[in-house]
């Protein structure tokens, strides 16, 4: 009978275990010491001052705006903030149209289908998101943009649960520079780590209008990432929490091979293109680049069927055992790289984060 339980203390893309086991948010794998304080974050830029503005503003036509205005520091981080407040209030209300109304892509994806599972199998799984306060939020706020084109808000904070905390990074996007703000990217350092100080949108190279055209998100990384973790091939040089992360993967995928008892097993990670935020420059000459992946695993039995006898990610198969010929398994990653300003450095994760998405198959 296999067990798949257990907190997964390293969160990883494209794992099967990763996806059925709990993923700890604020157990990461580097230890922190719970009387060491983090350092507030930080970001190295100036904006206009103007008021503070709620998560949706005003509704106003293109014709009535000839450029989306720039909005201030504090205007950002009242923004920033009031994502946590009302994803919070909408979680604990299982409300899945409010929460359409501050996230997008696969973020809300996620957050629906969770919600769905809780108001059909019951809210047996705890989530460190729902209980952690956020604060010390920085923000890299847009300035003016031409009416059409989306505006992108970088807010880096600390995320707490009684004496721990990690760093916080999210992405908002504001739909054609005139819609409410949404959050597209949410992605967690390990417990005690910090962000670099970020200080704008990064722009392709030989760019800097900050044009659309012009704005790098840091494509080719993110497929490397994708295709390491799919074949073992790749051409970037890795630092060494992503090469650990890549390994803690395969090791995964061979324990979760096992539960296929002579059956078969196969795994995909793919880019979210659609999910693609731009990526930032930080004071030291490097860039943050944020990657969305999905990833799934794909079980069918041999000569016995898999059995789950417990799972701490999916409300739908934990607290009983289940039976199956076939079983699939969804989840989503986020993850944060950091690349330096020079080529012949290696290229590492600083942040990340992995949620459940979905499971499903043919029972036994």
């Amino acid at each position: 009978m296999a067990v798949l339980a257990g907190p997964n203390k390293t969160q990883l893309p494209a794992t099967l275990l990763a996806a059925l086991t709990a993923a700890t948010l604020l157990t990461g794998t580097t230890a922190c010491s719970a009387d060491k304080k983090p350092k507030d974050p930080k970001i190295s830029q100036a904006s206009p001052k103007t008021a503070a503005a709620p998560l949706q503003p005003p509704s106003a036509s293109k014709s009535a705006i000839a450029t989306a205005p720039p909005i201030s520091d504090a205007e950002g981080t009242s923004t920033s903030q009031s994502y946590f407040e009302a994803s919070k209030k909408a979680r604990s209300a299982r409300d899945v149209r409010a929460l359409s109304e501050i996230e997008t892509g696969s973020l809300l994806e996620i957050s629906t289908a969770r919600l769905e599972r809780i108001l059909k199998y019951g809210d047996n799984i705890g989530n460190d998101e729902d209980l952690a306060t956020n604060s010390n939020i920085h923000v890299a706020a847009p300035q003016g943009a031409p009416p059409g084109d989306n505006r992108w808000l970088l807010s880096v904070g600390r995320q707490t649960i009684g004496k721990q905390s990690r760093g916080s990074l999210g992405i908002l996007r504001q739909e054609q520079g005139t819609g409410p703000w949404k959050m597209s990217f949410l992605a967690f350092t390990d417990v005690g780590k910090d962000f670099p100080i970020v200080s704008q949108i990064a722009t392709a190279e030989g760019k800097g209008s900050g044009a659309p055209t012009d704005i790098y998100y840091g494509e080719e990384i993110c497929r490397d990432f994708a295709n390491y973790l799919d074949s073992g091939s790749t051409t970037t040089n890795w630092g060494p929490k992503a090469k650990a992360v890549i390994q803690e993967d395969r090791t995964n995928k061979h324990n979760t091979e096992a539960l296929a008892k002579g059956g078969a097993a196969t795994f995909k990670t793919e880019i979210r293109d659609g999910d693609k935020v731009p990526a930032w420059k930080t004071s030291d000459g490097g860039k943050l680049v944020m990657c969305t992946t999905r990833s799934s695993s794909n079980l069918t039995a041999g000569s016995t069927p898999i059995t789950v006898t417990n799972s701490q990610s999916f409300q739908n198969l934990n607290g009983r055992t289940t039976k199956w010929k076939t079983l699939n398994v969804v989840n989503v990653g986020m993850t944060v790289f950091k690349v330096p300003a020079t080529s012949d450095s290696p290229i590492d994760i600083v942040a990340d984060s992995v949620r459940s998405l979905s499971t499903d198959g043919t029972p036994a």
